[in-house]
């Protein structure tokens, strides 16, 4: 039985205060956005824009296989800084747990709605796909 718990590539993380973003293509953004991972939500982002700048939260899910099954055992929560939305792309931070670094996030739009979560500090390929759900 396999017991390994599967993280998003982030790391911890601790929480922070939200940013005013340009308002330019915003609107695009607001919503909940939701990636999977073995079928269980992975990462969610929520994004609004209720005093006129856009701002967000993100949560990572810690998600386990215990039983065969994939299950969250676990999240991860973050208020989004620095936002700045600009060509088909969303960039932000949050900020690290154990080490209080900024990370570096984009969300980039694809031409098919989704969009793409990539990570400027990780080194690797792109985390995750993400789908407007509300």
């Amino acid at each position: 039985m396999r017991h390994g718990i599967l993280v998003m590539a982030m790391g911890a993380m601790a929480l922070a205060c939200g940013v005013a973003a340009e308002p330019t293509n915003a609107k695009q953004w607001v919503g909940v956005w939701q990636g999977d991972l073995e079928g269980q939500p992975g990462v969610v982002v929520t994004l609004g824009s209720d005093a006129g700048d856009i701002e967000g939260t993100i949560v990572f899910n810690v998600v386990a296989r215990d039983g065969g099954q994939a299950h969250v055992i676990g999240h991860d929560a973050h208020v989004m800084t620095h936002i700045q939305a600009n060509d088909g792309a969303l960039q932000f931070q949050v900020i690290r747990h154990g080490d209080g670094r900024d990370m570096h996030l984009t969300l980039r739009l694809k031409e098919d709605g989704a969009a793409q979560l990539e990570c400027g500090d990780c080194g690797g390929p792109a985390l995750t796909e993400l789908q407007h759900i509300h």
